[in-house]
């Protein structure tokens, strides 16, 4: 086992722990510049993450292309007060539009109101909140058709019979939660399946790590995980490896480490979201409403695609795994 992929200082890790502001920018062509020239500001959870850093560059593309200037920021710390202190800082410059990544469903609804309120349109990508008037509209995965799918492939994968559990993140991201959910419910429609229950942890590997050692260890006759998302997914196949059991891993997303993990036959399955094409489509749908008056799709939703080792090297599945730094 290489230990480089689980290396605390990694990208992995970096998933959801904040460092930083960071801001780039995208210039239009020569006659969408100067002072009519729309300015869009997005707010992210982190500037590391393999899948931000694609919804970025989605965005960015897609900015170039529409001649609107774009920018990107994320908070210092990964809690509601920071992001709240963040967006309306930013609201404060009088962007045209703010696009942005909800951390708490709750919690941000009352200052995304008060930015909406005061004439800035917002589209949420990613992660949406509980109440539609906080925002013009949301682009983001189906998270719960997400967790059926894991559900379907861990029912194909044990033949109809089995012992199944989840490790995923603290409840309180709507992205997240729905997977659960969608997982959950799917799990009831196979009579030979068992679920074992749910086991959840923060950002930190190691967190996830020891939650999946707890699941391993309540549940001697495990066959399957699903982890929710990048660090659940990683932490999960770190456990499985330590444990020397042998328990299918089916994970959320598709991060370099995890793409390696997969190849490597630690992890069984991928579902990898479209953060790139989200990123456009946020950007596309943010600019029609403030040129034209369009106002987009209360929500739109875009399918995940199940990646295996098998099915890896099909372009029309790698396309979609995220960048890297390097590569941004």
């Amino acid at each position: 086992m290489r230990n480089t992929a689980f290396a605390v200082t990694g990208l992995a890790v970096a998933a959801l722990v904040l460092a930083g502001c960071s801001a780039t920018s995208a210039a239009g062509p020569a006659d969408g510049g100067g002072d009519d020239q729309l300015k869009i500001v997005m707010l992210l959870n982190d500037q590391f993450d393999p899948y931000y850093l694609t919804l970025v560059t989605g965005a960015e593309a897609k900015a170039e292309e529409l001649g609107v200037d774009f920018s990107w920021q994320a908070p210092t710390t990964l809690d509601v007060a920071s992001q709240t202190q963040l967006l309306q800082s930013v609201a404060a410059t009088k962007p045209d539009g703010i696009i942005m990544s909800a951390l708490d469903a709750d919690a941000m609804i009352a200052p995304m109101k008060e930015v909406m309120n005061s004439g800035i349109p917002i589209v949420t990508v990613d992660a949406d909140v509980n109440d539609e008037s906080a925002r013009l509209g949301t682009v983001k995965s189906d998270g719960k058709v997400g967790g059926q799918q894991a559900a379907e492939f861990v029912d194909e994968l044990l033949g109809g019979q089995g012992t199944v559990g989840y490790v995923g993140y603290i409840p309180g991201i709507q992205s997240v939660d729905v997977r659960l959910e969608g997982w959950t419910e799917q799990l009831e429609e196979y009579p030979g399946i068992t679920n074992a229950g749910d086991e959840y942890a923060g950002a930190d590997v190691s967190e996830n790590v020891a939650k999946t050692s707890a699941l391993l260890s309540r549940e001697p006759g495990l066959n399957a995980i699903f982890a929710s998302w990048t660090n659940a997914a990683i932490g999960a196949a770190q456990g499985v490896q330590q444990a020397g059991r042998d328990v299918a891993v089916i994970g959320f997303d598709a991060a370099p480490d995890q793409v390696d993990l997969l190849e490597r036959g630690q992890i069984a399955a991928l579902m990898v979201q479209k953060p790139y094409d989200m990123g456009g489509i946020a950007v596309e749908e943010l600019v029609g409403y403030v040129r034209d008056g369009k106002k987009p799709k209360s929500e739109t939703l875009l399918d995940a695609v199940v990646a295996t080792k098998e099915n890896m090297g099909d372009p029309e599945v790698s396309k979609y795994f995220y960048t890297t730094p390097d590569k941004k």
